[in-house]
């Protein structure tokens, strides 16, 4: 097997990503700046409490999503936690999208990778499966 140098590629950020960031970063430090004003040392301790965490939580996962490339393999990352490893062998397609739920991204246009694992082998077993349990589900393959 060839290995590669390690390579990382960050999320492309939309615009719309960057507002709603911003938006939610000056929600929490308009709130904790209200109590720091009050002088009410349990609206102060609940402020910290309930955003700080959040406003971490949503900057890890804004500069910390990205992609790695390391020995064939392709590693997604959503802020701190590893979404997905994918042996670069196993990618069968990747193409343009603009759909949400499509792939981990920081923006609207993203890329959509399909690759062998991403459903069960046996497919059409697994979708019999799935029909015995909920026969309203509509298979579309």
């Amino acid at each position: 097997m060839q290995t590669t140098a390690q390579r990382y590629y960050p999320s492309r950020k939309s615009v719309l990503v960057w507002l709603t960031v911003l938006l939610v970063a000056y929600l929490g430090t308009a709130n904790i700046y209200r109590s720091l004003v009050s002088m009410h040392t349990t609206s102060i301790f609940i402020s910290l409490a309930i955003w700080v965490p959040i406003l971490v939580f949503i900057l890890t996962i804004f500069f910390g999503t990205g992609y790695t490339i390391k020995d064939n393999v392709l590693i997604v990352k959503i802020g701190p936690f590893i979404a997905d490893k994918v042996d670069i062998k196993d990618i069968w397609t990747a193409h343009r999208t603009y759909t949400l739920l499509s792939a981990p991204a920081n923006s609207i246009r993203r890329l959509r990778i399909k690759y062998k694992g991403g459903s069960p082998d046996r497919e059409n077993e697994f979708l019999e499966a799935l029909k015995q349990l909920n026969p309203t589900i509509e298979v579309l393959v």
